[in-house]
């Protein structure tokens, strides 16, 4: 096998459609709302859908009196995908750092997948994304299944599919691919050590930094959040956190902040942690997970 096909929502990214819902009404009534207007299933049938629109119309057409709330899905999608799911990213890097050919198939309308594909850097590692609003089939039809390994250069028998749908991991294991069930980060690494695609995980035992605008790094402890990858770059758009050995600092300095004046930036170090998903690539280490608040102010 040397071909890993991952699902995104639930498995690369945290899919929380209730929060677009929250924009217009209190939490504590959107569970009966989806409910009342059947969100599950108007949901799945969009997925072979290139755009929501007019089946947004149908919907409101059924139940007039929910139109606010119905319309807010689409109005405030973003509010719905917001962060990665925790440790999966990494594994994907760990993938690619290994020679293996990585893509993705999803189930999602054309129009808000290309919103998440603009929010996610992480996306981009893929070599394909076969979108199901896009080729008009959807998951658990086999035909995508086979349009995945095709696009990627594979046969069915050189490809692991990773999904959190059961339903779905089972007919992709019909079509010939290996499935996985994805439940968390941590148990599909294992899996993937057991298939030979991962081996024991490389640690970095050493401290590595990150060079911060002070005046981001104050309002990130202010806000319990540090949204950054890198001076000109957010965490969610790069899909990483860059950092530094501490002999590729003054270099790291020079080259991005050499504009800046001392009083302007915050140097900040993390220490060797095996929870944290440090990942050395082209020589730099990447923490695939938001920076810590508790990293240690050294400068």
């Amino acid at each position: 096998m040397d071909t890993v096909i991952f699902d995104i929502g639930g498995v690369l990214i945290e899919w929380e459609p209730e929060r677009a819902f929250e924009q217009v009404m209190p939490a504590e009534q959107v569970p009966a709302f989806m409910a009342r207007i059947g969100f599950a299933d108007w949901n799945h049938g969009n997925d072979a859908r290139a755009s929501i629109i007019d089946a947004e119309d149908d919907l409101v057409r059924r139940f007039p009196g929910d139109e606010v709330g119905i319309r807010a899905y689409r109005q405030n999608f973003l509010h719905t995908v917001t962060r990665m799911v925790p440790g999966t990213p990494a594994v994907l890097a760990e993938l690619l750092g290994r020679g293996i050919t990585v893509g993705a198939l999803t189930n999602w309308a054309a129009d808000s997948f290309a919103l998440t594909r603009e929010r996610f850097g992480v996306l981009g590692r893929c070599a394909d994304i076969v979108v199901s609003g896009e080729e008009g089939v959807i998951k658990p039809d086999p035909a995508i299944f086979r349009l995945a390994c095709e696009r990627l250069g594979a046969a069915p028998e050189q490809a692991v599919f990773i999904d959190d749908s059961a339903r779905n991991v089972a007919a992709a294991a019909e079509v010939g691919l290996t499935g996985l069930h994805f439940t968390s980060a941590e148990q599909l690494r294992a899996d993937l050590v057991d298939l030979g695609l991962l081996g024991e995980r490389a640690t970095v035992n050493q401290p590595v930094y990150h060079w911060a605008l002070r005046s981001r790094w104050e309002s990130a402890l202010a806000e319990g959040e540090y949204p950054w990858s890198s001076r000109e770059t957010g965490y969610l758009a790069e899909g990483f956190v860059h950092c530094s050995f501490a002999h590729q600092l003054d270099g790291t300095r020079e080259r991005f902040y050499a504009d800046l004046p001392n009083a302007d930036l915050t140097l900040l170090r993390i220490d060797p942690d095996p929870d944290l998903p440090i990942l050395v690539e082209d020589g730099y280490p990447h923490l695939f997970a938001p920076l810590p608040l508790t990293a240690t102010v050294v400068g």
